[in-house]
């Protein structure tokens, strides 16, 4: 992080980007010293939580684009692809500092929103959430259903929106990494919304092979534009067994976009 060399002092400004009024800085930085500042030194570290009280104290809405901007002001350009690493963001994936910055403020979000101390890690998601969703002033977090739990999209093959003439067959592949600490069992793909977009997929539920995480798998499916002209979103799911979403709040995860246009011979 550029400029933040004293541990306490980068929790204390994380506290105020995100409109908490609990922690102050002095004026001065030169008395911006560890003994101002030790509790929140020790929160960094891990041997104090952030109470109750501390997170009563943050406003409702949370100040996520206030924080997201001063992550976006402080992280390192050149160190953004490793800290992306360190969150099990895949290398094939493009770096965005800005879109990160959000992840990371996203994942802060849920752990002064929690009821415990031992949240999720949603960054991964949160990232991929934000690549292909417009930015909102207060998205939910990606919280998966099942704790650990997390899925990475790799590849769209051979693509992720088509523009395609009437009639036309295609077949799409999704290449999906489990990348959390789940063991993926008796899952599926479900399409969700095939009764209101007018092109078809050849079934609108796909079952996954068990998945051992880290382990990635490629499905398929064949789609039919079926003649009729405009856009088309087609959102699909991950079900459990008992047909829970197991990655709410982000439904277009597993998303892909049909363009069907009518084509005069």
């Amino acid at each position: 992080m550029d400029g933040q060399k004293n541990q306490g002092v980068f929790v204390t400004n994380c506290f105020i980007a995100a409109g908490s009024k609990r922690f102050a800085l002095p004026k001065y930085k030169n008395k911006q010293t560890s003994d101002n500042v030790e509790y929140q030194r020790m929160i960094y570290k891990g041997d104090r939580q952030i109470t109750e009280e501390m997170k009563r104290s943050f406003p409702h809405p949370f100040g996520l684009k206030g924080l997201s901007d001063f992550f976006c002001e402080n992280i390192r350009e050149a160190e953004i692809r490793r800290a992306m690493t360190e969150f099990a963001i895949p290398v094939s994936i493009a770096s965005d500092q800005t879109l990160f910055s959000r992840a990371i403020a996203a994942q802060f979000q849920a752990l002064i929103q929690s009821d415990s101390d031992d949240v999720d890690d949603i960054v991964a998601m949160e990232y991929q959430k934000f690549l292909t969703e417009p930015y909102a002033e207060e998205p939910h977090p990606m919280v998966p259903t099942y704790p650990g739990d997390s899925a990475f999209v790799l590849e769209f093959q051979p693509a992720r929106a088509y523009t395609k003439k009437c009639y036309d067959r295609f077949d799409h592949t999704w290449v999906i990494r489990n990348a959390g600490n789940q063991m993926w069992r008796n899952r599926k793909l479900v399409f969700v919304n095939q009764a209101s977009v007018k092109p078809r997929a050849d079934t609108n539920c796909i079952v996954i092979p068990d998945t051992s995480p880290g382990k990635d798998i490629k499905i398929t499916t064949s789609f039919d534009a079926r003649g009729s002209e405009g856009h088309y979103e087609s959102l699909w799911v991950m079900l459990d067994s008992e047909g829970n979403d197991c990655f709410p709040n982000n439904n277009r995860l597993f998303a892909v976009t049909i363009d069907v246009k009518f084509e005069v011979m």
